[in-house]
This record gives C-alpha cells, structure tokens and sequence, in this order.
C-alpha cells in the first residue's frame, strides 16, 4: 500500500512537473509572439496577427492567421531557435485565404460602401469606401468578405458589394480610361436627361469607366457593368484627378461645401463622415489619401508650435484634441482669423478667439497637436 501511495506520489509530481514546463514553453511563445506582433502588426485596424500556441511534451501546435508573411516566417524562425529539439505543427494561415483562389481582388460597386467589424449587420462600422476604389480580399465567412481598402483599413463588407476578380481583372480596371465624380453627390440617370429614371446615387471621389460621349453628357460604366449617364459638368478625367496636388484654397472649398453634413461613427463620405472621415474626404478629392483615424493623421505632415493661439497657424493646418497628448480623439481643420472646420454632430465652424459667438472653450483647451499638411502657401 505505502509502496504504490510512493509510485502514485511520483506520478503526480512528474506529471505536475511536465505541466508546468509546457505551461512556461506556451507562455514563452506567446512572448515571442507578442514582440514579432509589435515590430510588423502593430495596428489591429491595419493588419492581422491572430496566432496562438498549445504544447506538449514533445509537440509544440502553432495556429491562426495573418497577412504579414515576413512577420509569420519571422515568428517560426524564432521559436524553433528557442526549442531546436521540439516538434512543430506550423498552422498559421496567410491570407488572403488560399479558399479565395486567384479572386483576392475586388471594386467597389455602390456609391458608398461600409465596413464592419465583424461578418454580420449587428457588427459596428469602422470605416466606408468609395464606387470604383480597389480593396484586397482576404477571406469569406457567412456572406462577408474580410477586406483591406486602398488606404489599408481593414474591415467585413457584404460579399455582393463588390466585383470580384484576379490580378489581371485589378490591372483592367486600373489601366481602363475613367472618369471620377467631382460633385458633392448627385445621380446617375438612365439617359442623358434630368428627367430621365435614376439608375444610382453618386458621390464625390466615386470613379466609372468612360461610355459613350454627348455634348453635356458622358455615359458612365459602373465597376459591375451597369451604365448610366451624368453630367459632364461634374466629372473630371481620372489623369487629371490623378495629378492633383492639395492647395489651402483646394482643401477649404471642399470643406466649405461640406458644412451642415451629419456626424456618423466610422462614415467617410459626402453623405456622413466621423471628424477623421471629413478630414480624409477633404484630402482625397485632391488625390492625398491621409490614414484614417484621428490618432494616425497626428503622425503626418510637421508639428506646428500651439503657444498663442492662433499665432502660428496656417489655414489647412490640421487641429488635434484629446484627454492627453498620447491620446488623440478628434481632428479638424484650421480656416484661419481663429475659427476651424471640424465634424462634431455636423460639420460645422467654431472659433478659439472668447470674444466669438462660435468660441469653444473645451476644444481651445484641450488642443493637443497641430500638423502641417501643405507646407507652405501655394495660393
């Protein structure tokens, strides 16, 4: 009896033992995995790592996915240098999905298309994309597709809107001779007439292959092979947009047009937009693609001095707030005499100068950061 209580003693303490090494090993690799996870995926919003380690005695299992094929490699690298004696099941999946075949890419088919967090309506939005914009598709789940858009925001979008395609399908649509919406918003008409059906809705920055051509109007071919007409008057040929370069006069008419415009979380269109999607929507209709939060466009352009406000600020500079300097959560645009545009329940103008009716004491103290987009007076 006292020799198998012994036996039975031993057991557990080995056991106890082996359990707390594959304990330290998963917790090591996790270490490891956290570090490769900081140098290459550092932003949720903009890449992937999801990776996770089990263990045994013998046998260590690596699964997940990412979209960072230096950053997986990097990550088998170092923990087979840490464990040279353990086996190893390498599970980690790089998308785009190798299930999505040579289809990985796709255009945007609506006027305004938006992203959520999740595969699924109830999921929040975190962002929106433009008719024509290219995306990079990286799985499909449930009727979604997980994508990255053209300004590499990740994000679910229903899997029917956008046309999907290879490489060469992206080249075609790339090299195809376009034209891009240069109206706040409007509509796409069955036939060269206002009084004519609507085929869509159309918004600023949305881009179309080139149909045939009237005096006043150009048919339009949207990026799943509809077609409809529009206006000449608000169209510009994609070369020209393509060589834009913003101006304070260029950023301000847009921002200017866009007053009244509602506030909508995650938004970054005409129709609505979040304090950074104005911002983004502002630069991009001449052709500057800023990052899409707050807390990244502050890491652009070059710091402005904020003592005496307004002293040193240029009109276009860009204005950010926060609870703390590391911690930026709102962004607007300078106009100059001391008032700003920002989108804060709508776009709308406010003063740092007391003596204004638009004065805003919370926004003139908690000014965190100023950036200088367009460096020097260009008009």
């Amino acid at each position: 009896m006292k020799k198998t209580f012994v036996i039975s003693f031993i057991i557990l303490v080995i056991c106890g033992s082996l359990f707390a090494e594959t304990k330290n090993i998963v917790s090591d690799i996790e270490t490891i995995s956290a570090a490769v996870m900081t140098k290459y995926c550092p932003d949720k919003r903009l890449s992937i790592w999801d990776v996770s380690a089990s263990a045994t005695d013998s046998l260590v299992v690596l699964k997940g996915e990412t979209d960072n094929a230096q950053a997986r490699d990097e990550f088998y690298q170092q923990v087979a240098a840490r464990y040279p004696s353990m086996r190893f099941e390498r599970q980690i999946i790089l998308l785009p999905d190798e299930k999505i075949g040579t289809k990985s890419y796709g255009i945007v088919i609506n006027s305004v298309e938006t992203l959520r967090s999740g595969p699924s309506v109830f999921k929040d939005i975190v962002t929106q994309t433009l008719r024509g914009l290219p995306v990079r598709i990286l799985k499909a789940e449930s009727g979604y597709y997980l994508i990255k858009t053209d300004d590499g925001y990740l994000g679910w979008v229903d899997d029917d809107r956008i046309t999907v395609g290879d490489k060469d399908f992206l080249k075609a649509w790339q090299k195809s001779a376009k034209v891009v919406y240069d109206h706040i918003e409007g509509v796409v008409y069955s036939r060269p007439s206002l009084l004519s059906r609507p085929v869509a809705d159309v918004v600023l920055g949305n881009r179309f292959k080139i149909g045939r051509k009237r005096t006043f109007w150009i048919q339009v071919i949207f990026p799943d092979g509809r077609t409809g007409w529009l206006p000449k008057r608000f169209l510009v040929n994609e070369e020209e947009y393509l060589q834009r370069t913003p101006t304070i006069k260029s950023v301000m008419k847009t921002a200017f047009q866009l007053l009244g415009r509602p506030y909508l979380w995650g938004a970054a269109s005409p129709k609505a937009m979040d304090c950074s999607g104005f911002i983004q929507t502002i630069f991009r209709r001449d052709d500057l693609l800023l990052p899409r939060d707050a807390n990244m466009q502050v890491k652009i352009g070059t710091a402005v001095d904020t003592t005496n406000l307004p002293q040193h600020l240029q009109p276009a500079d860009l204005l950010f707030w926060g609870p703390r300097p590391e911690k930026i959560t709102h962004v607007g645009m300078y106009i100059g005499n001391g008032k700003f545009v920002h989108c804060s329940g709508e776009v709308r103008i406010n003063s740092f100068i007391p003596s204004d009716a638009d004065f805003n004491q919370y926004l003139r103290k908690n000014l965190r950061a100023v950036r200088r987009i367009i460096p020097v007076r260009t008009d």
